[in-house]
Formats: C-alpha cells, structure tokens, sequence
C-alpha cells in the first residue's frame, strides 16, 4: 500500500477556523499566513510564521502538525518529530497525527519509537488500523522480534491493500529461521499479488524467493525467479551474481559467465562475482580473463570466499529488511 505523509495532514489548516473559534485571531491569521508561504515555496518564512502562531497558541496541536511539516522539507528531521510529539501529547486521541509521527520514525529507522507510537488504543476507522498493524510487524521485523512481526503480518494476509507486503514478510520471517519450505508458498503469493508495474519492490520479492528456492535445490525455478528480478531492476548485482550460481548448477556456464560480468560490472568491487567468474573463465571459458580476475583477487583464500558468501546473503537480508516497507517521507512532503 503506497501512502504519502501528506495523506494526513492535508485537512488540518481547512479545521484551523473551526479548532481556533473563540481562541488568539491573531494566531489563527499568522498560522494560515505561514501556511500560504510553505505552499508557495517559502518554508523559512513559512516557519517563521508558524513558531509565531504557537507562541500566542501554544496548546494548538495543528500548528505543531504544520511546523513538522516544514521541518522535514528544511531536512530538520529533529525538529519535524519535536513537534509531532508535542501534537500527540496535546492531542492523543487523533490517530493521523499518530500515524505520521510512527511514519517519520520509521523512515528513521528508530523501531523502538515507532513500538511506542503505535502502542495506543485500537485505531477506530479500519484502515488506520491495518496501517499501524503493517507499522508494528516491519518494525518489529527489523527488531528481529519475529514471532511478534509474524502475528501483525498474519492478520493482512487477505488484505486487499497489504496482502502482498504481508505474505513477504512472513517469507522473510521463515526464511531467516532457515525454514525454507515453509517460506515458498508466502513468496509464491507475494510474487503473484504484487505482479504490478506500481510495485517498486518487485525485484526484491522475486530475489527473495529466488533465494528461498535455491537454498532447496530447485535451481531452474530459482533462476526464473533470478532473472524476473534483474528484468525489474537492471542494477542490483546481488541478483545478476545469483543468476550465475543458478545457470551454473544447471550446467549453463556460458550463461553464468555472462551473468558474473554482469554483476561485477555493476559493483567493481563485488569480490564474490570475481572468483565465480573466475573459477568459470579457467574451466570453461577465456584462461587469459581468468589469470586477470585471480590477480585481481590477489591472495583471497577458500575461508575468505566462504565468509563472502555469508556476507552477500546477510546483505541481501539487510536489503529486504527495506522492502515492502511503508514509502519513506519525501524531501518536501507536501509537494
């Protein structure tokens, strides 16, 4: 599900008139001012304008919500949540302002706060509580609370607007307990649900269960899997690396030799690629682009190759720890 910060705040000043009957005019004026100046490009006046309003209103938690939100386009990430905090404590029954401070968190990567944000009563419109559900399973995924992650993920799995993320992640999950059968049929689903070109972590749920299918053997259904993730993102040498492994066990080298150029193309410095490929190029391909690529590797020993590998399957958990994910803010929210 692709939501944006301003989702939630695009209603507040249209409640301003409303929230300030009877309080500090004056506020009111400065606040919509400053608001008029964030719209057209001007967020130090902007700001100016707002820190004006809450010092003659400073229980009005839709000024903080405003100020938040020039902080984050003034990249003030601090200054964004200070105010967002202050909101929720003014105000703690309102559950977008609830939602947009757990969403800054999270772009952060500060779990624990996101936990804290979201430890509030069940949300009363369905949708944002599936949104704080989707919130807590991802960062208590990243936590490596797993069995907690898993019970937030379970209850989406028929979502309509979480069904994909959430079928992922429960992969993920068995996946990182080395419960390999038990992962495809979430992958599986994932893959199919979010077949869709609005889908910018595509390549990462086929790469997943690339992974998945490969840690079982099945090499050829891996390799498709391989290869719809390098077709939906070109540049991610991991998965062109893992297309030689796969075109290698089905004894296609010359495949695989293409593959592990592809990828030391895209990372130089990607070691792994360069002693598959050269291993390949001695045995199967040019001896000469082999004798280079051992040089280049110098003195790299079976251990180090070994632990290589341990390192690009940690990376390519580390780098689905960030799929699926809610969209991080942008730059400038509300534009």
């Amino acid at each position: 599900m692709q939501y944006r910060m301003c989702n939630f705040l695009l209603p507040i000043f249209f409640l301003i008139p409303h929230a300030c009957s009877g309080q500090n005019q004056k506020a009111n004026d400065m606040a919509r001012s400053g608001w008029q100046a964030f719209h057209e490009g001007h967020p130090t006046e902007a700001k100016a304008q707002l820190e004006g309003a809450v010092r003659l209103d400073p229980r009005q938690p839709s000024y903080h919500v405003a100020l938040s939100e020039i902080d984050w386009s003034l990249r003030d990430a601090p200054g964004a949540i200070r105010h967002l905090e202050i909101a929720v404590k003014l105000n703690p029954a309102d559950e977008a302002v609830r939602s947009k401070l757990a969403q800054l968190y999270q772009a952060l990567g500060q779990d624990l706060d996101v936990l804290r944000v979201l430890q509030a009563p069940k949300p009363k419109d369905p949708v944002v509580d599936s949104v704080w559900r989707f919130s807590r399973g991802f960062s208590l995924f990243r936590l490596g609370r797993l069995a907690l992650a898993r019970r937030e993920f379970q209850t989406l799995v028929n979502h309509p607007d979480f069904q994909a993320p959430a079928n992922f992640f429960l992969g993920r999950i068995a996946y990182t307990q080395n419960h390999f059968a038990e992962a495809i049929p979430y992958f599986a689903k994932a893959v199919r649900l979010g077949d869709s070109p609005s889908n910018k972590e595509l390549s990462s749920y086929n790469y997943d269960y690339g992974l998945a299918l490969f840690k079982l053997g099945r090499f050829a259904e891996a390799n498709e899997q391989f290869t719809q993730s390098t077709t939906h993102n070109a540049s991610e040498p991991l998965a062109w690396m893992m297309r030689g492994r796969c075109d290698e066990e089905l004894k296609n080298y010359r495949a695989a030799i293409d593959d592990y150029e592809e990828s030391i193309k895209i990372d130089p410095k990607f070691e792994l690629s360069y002693y598959h490929l050269a291993r390949l190029q001695q045995r199967y391909g040019d001896k000469q682009r082999a004798e280079e690529l051992f040089k280049h590797l110098g003195d790299l020993r079976e251990s180090d190759i070994r632990e290589a590998q341990v390192r690009a399957e940690e990376q390519a958990m580390l780098k689905a720890k960030s799929a699926a994910s809610p969209p991080p803010p942008p730059s400038s929210p509300l534009r």
